[in-house]
């Protein structure tokens, strides 16, 4: 056979297994989609009984989620829970360039919350939206034992304040603070006898209400000035006049140090943190009430505006770890650790490099790599602490850690 006959029989050759694997790849199925899942996924029927249906679901498109033949995963599906289902939530999928994006989301998959086919929740959610929301926020339980509760908080109707994907503002709020408030709540703030209404009108509501509940009245709170729950304004007011500003009788630090003393003994006169032009006190303090007893405010608010190469740090750092273990560095609780200006140690820690972290980690305090004064660093000569081998904000290893502590770490000091 010559070259040219060999590779028309080869042509010939393709052509017919080609048109064979068309016919078998036509041929006719025993029954329609999705009838013929049904045959063995019986149970699965049922869920089309349910109050709310997924709509490929409903409409037997069972092949848009899953494979007919063979796959990788669990379940035949095509692709990894998430992306699968993003392909079609693309609302969902936006919403994942906010600012903060729900944990459960970020971390989970879908099918944490809601079921692939039916249930009797509304938006498919395996619980009640209290129940669910409680499986990682339990500690919200506590506050329904108080006084004043809100209505929407005491319902669980949790999504009526908050996005349960993603939002632009702390918390995961709905929207902006005061709009989401004053769907049903319109501004009717008092002091004394006299409206302050139109004064407080641009005021974020969470500088004096609670979301959930409050041991006091009208949700002041959860904790608070002393003087503003007690409503004695004139304490740092001058007299109040309907449609009018609301003025303070002294400048705010001189105002604060008046009851303040104490606190303010131990801070430097020129530190940024106090500056009149950062707002002194209340750069860092809530004057009327805050979710913390000390009535500071989110730190996401207070530090990160300033601090932004610290928080970009941070940002590359979860990506890198993906899990960080260290709770205030997680969910961004500076003031667990740092107290400016209220601290005369580097960084402003509570206390120094070493006790700041055996606060939290006492276990591995009690076995650690030996610290102190009499231990140095031999490429500083510096006392060795806990950051002199773990990160704040910038690390690449697990545990937080500078380097990989299986190759490059110790080599660092002990290169003999």
């Amino acid at each position: 056979m010559n070259n040219r006959m060999f590779a028309l029989f080869q042509m010939v050759l393709f052509v017919f297994v080609l048109c064979l694997g068309q016919a078998f790849g036509q041929g006719e199925l025993k029954e329609k989609v999705p009838d013929l899942c049904y045959r063995c996924h019986i149970k699965l029927k049922d869920r089309l009984l349910s109050s709310n249906v997924h709509f490929p679901f409903k409409e037997g498109k069972c092949t848009v989620c899953h494979s007919s033949h063979a796959a990788g995963r669990r379940g035949l599906l095509r692709e990894e829970i998430k992306p699968l289902c993003l392909e079609c939530h693309q609302a969902v999928r936006s919403s994942l360039k906010k600012k903060y994006v729900h944990r459960a989301l970020k971390n989970g998959v879908c099918t944490d919350c809601h079921y692939a086919h039916g249930g009797e929740n509304r938006y498919l959610l395996v619980r009640n939206q209290k129940d669910l929301c409680w499986l990682c926020h339990e500690g919200l339980k506590e506050q329904l034992k108080n006084p004043s509760v809100h209505r929407p908080f005491k319902d669980g109707e949790c999504s009526s304040c908050h996005s349960p994907h993603a939002s632009d503002e702390r918390t995961q709020f709905a929207g902006n603070v005061n709009k989401v408030c004053r769907k049903c709540h319109a501004p009717r703030c008092k002091a004394g006898d006299v409206s302050i209404a139109s004064a407080v009108e641009k005021m974020d509501c969470g500088t004096c209400h609670s979301g959930h509940s409050s041991s006091h009245k009208a949700l002041l709170g959860p904790s608070g000035h002393k003087a503003f729950l007690d409503e004695k304004c004139e304490q740092c007011h001058n007299p109040m006049i309907s449609d009018s500003k609301i003025t303070t009788r002294k400048p705010v630090k001189e105002l604060c140090s008046g009851c303040h003393k104490k606190e303010l003994l131990s801070t430097k006169e020129d530190d940024v943190h106090l500056s009149a032009k950062r707002g002194g006190c209340l750069m860092c303090h809530r004057q009327h009430a805050s979710q913390k007893p000390n009535l500071t405010i989110a730190e996401s608010e207070a530090c990160a505006e300033c601090h932004e190469k610290t928080e970009r740090k941070t940002l590359l750092m979860e990506k890198a770890l993906k899990s960080i273990k260290c709770a205030p560095v997680k969910d961004r609780k500076c003031f667990e650790c740092h107290v400016p200006p209220h601290s005369s140690n580097p960084l402003y820690l509570k206390e120094d490099k070493i006790k700041s972290c055996a606060r939290c980690h006492e276990g591995q305090h009690k076995v650690t790599h030996p610290l102190g004064k009499d231990t140095k660093d031999p490429r500083d000569d510096q006392p060795i602490t806990c950051v002199t081998c773990h990160s704040m904000h910038s690390s690449k290893a697990e545990f937080m850690l500078y380097y990989d502590r299986k190759r490059q770490l110790c080599i660092q000091c002990h290169k003999k």
